[in-house]
């Protein structure tokens, strides 16, 4: 008799850790059809309102970052400058609501673009700040691959990609 309830036990033991398997396998399988589906909807409508045609519907924004490429920096650190201006570039464009709208609406695009030296990103700098555009310039705090203070990479905009394209339609990308 000790050895029924045992078995009953050990049965029920082990329909509980496979009902407990099969939920949680289910849970992750029905979360993410919702999060794919929720993102697909959301590149659909930056998609449909966020382009700019002859019958006057809203121009794209951007955001454009720019990287010395002269400094050789390894991948990760060149990602890092990028990163690194673009939060600033942002802290920067939030005092603006309506603007940090129509990036929104725009996918809050980023590109990065490259010049071959301190000069030249400088000169570009200069160039969107004479035409009002929000500009941060990075200078490396020298922990890893760069020396203190270099001057690695700056960020323009979020603005209307036609007035960032003034100051920065010449470079190529990074």
């Amino acid at each position: 008799m000790i050895d029924l309830p045992q078995v009953f036990v050990s049965k029920g033991l082990a329909s509980i850790f496979t009902g407990f398997g099969i939920g949680f396998t289910l849970g992750i399988f029905v979360r993410n059809l919702f999060v794919r589906s929720s993102v697909i909807a959301i590149v659909d409508t930056m998609d449909s309102s966020c382009t700019s045609n002859a019958t006057g519907g809203d121009e794209e924004y951007k955001m454009v970052m720019v990287i010395r490429n002269d400094l050789k920096m390894g991948k990760g650190k060149a990602c890092a400058q990028c990163s690194h201006a673009a939060v600033l570039a942002y802290k920067q464009a939030r005092k603006s609501t309506n603007l940090m709208k129509k990036w929104s609406e725009c996918g809050q695009r980023k590109v990065v673009l490259k010049v071959d030296s301190e000069k030249e990103l400088l000169d570009v700098m200069h160039n969107a700040r004479k035409n009002g555009l929000i500009s941060v310039l990075i200078q490396d705090a020298g922990r890893t691959q760069i020396e203190s203070g270099t001057r690695t990479a700056i960020a323009i905009g979020p603005a209307k990609g036609s007035l960032i394209d003034q100051v920065t339609g010449h470079l190529k990308l990074y």
